[in-house]
């Protein structure tokens, strides 16, 4: 039994899937099992999956990649005993040791903390052009992305983490599962979960090309002077209701195991559109709910 699942959602991808395909049989770590939902293709996808002797999991309705993907991981999750479960993108490419350096990465945390509790690792990325040429070696950098900032009042105003670099293990898989249908994105919420109930780690270099190629689901911005000038066009725009919404049914789906702690953090943040602007910003600086950049902060304080 291979002790990695490899999950690949798949949507009309028959322009990239191949090269992403590749990288995965190149890997220096082979001990991994590939498991793939279709998430309702009408190119050739289907066509170069069955040319690998790729088996789909159901892939009878269309669902958009957050429930595509919880649907694989509560697949994957049942139907093997695999002990981590990776997410997997169709158009980018993985390095040849992306497995291997972040299985390393998570035996040294079950060493350090004991491998009873969920545990989340994730990694930088190189930013490449339709044509894998380099826009960026490093989306930290370029983003201006912290990864030490994985607490749970930076992660609820904020994802840090991309989910096609995450390696995640058995207890925190079975930990986030559902995954409600208010989460901004499925690696956001499982970021919440391990920073609530597990750990989280991060490796500090790029283990793979992220494709932007104009139809990614959610892509990398590089924070240059053009980046600034169109937020500070777009600073009326800017809200968090999806990030109070998403934190509610946190709130509600865990409220019996939090700590106090983390219940009452996400207690203040879920009712904050209820309270007076000056109590709101309080709420804001009292448990440091700031997004990374001073432009999106600006905005934010002006439109909470």
């Amino acid at each position: 039994m291979s002790r990695i699942s490899i999950l690949l959602s798949t949507y009309n991808g028959e322009k990239y899937l191949k090269a992403q395909l590749d990288s995965l049989y190149s890997q220096s770590h082979q001990d991994f099992k590939l498991i793939v939902r279709d998430d309702g293709s009408t190119d050739r996808t289907k066509e170069i999956l069955n040319s690998y002797n790729i088996k789909l999991i159901d892939s009878s309705e269309n669902f958009g990649v957050k429930k595509s993907f919880e649907k694989l991981l509560k697949y994957a999750s049942k139907n093997n005993e695999a002990k981590y479960f990776m997410f997997c993108d169709q158009d980018d490419v993985w390095n040849n040791d992306k497995i291997e350096t972040t299985l390393k990465k998570m035996q040294e945390l079950e060493k350090l903390y004991g491998n009873e509790i969920p545990i989340l690792v994730h990694t930088d990325l190189e930013v490449v052009d339709k044509k894998l040429e380099t826009l960026s070696d490093s989306m930290w950098k370029s983003e201006h992305i912290n990864p030490k900032a994985n607490t749970l009042n930076k992660l609820l105003i904020q994802n840090t983490i991309t989910g096609c670099t995450i390696m995640i293990n058995r207890n925190l898989a079975i930990k986030s599962l559902s995954i409600s249908s208010k989460a901004i994105m499925h690696d956001w919420w499982i970021g919440l979960v391990a920073t609530t109930f597990g750990k989280i780690g991060f490796i500090e270099e790029s283990t793979m090309k992220y494709r932007q190629h104009g139809k990614n689901d959610t892509g990398a911005k590089t924070y240059d002077y053009k980046f600034i000038i169109n937020k500070l066009k777009k600073l009326g725009d800017i809200n968090v209701d999806k990030n109070i919404s998403q934190a509610k049914e946190f709130l509600e789906d865990y409220k019996e195991e939090l700590d106090e702690e983390s219940k009452i953090i996400l207690e203040d943040f879920s009712s904050i559109k209820e309270k007076p602007y000056l109590q709101r910003v309080n709420i804001i600086l009292k448990y440091r709910l700031f997004k990374y950049g001073i432009i999106r902060n600006i905005g934010l304080l002006l439109k909470i």
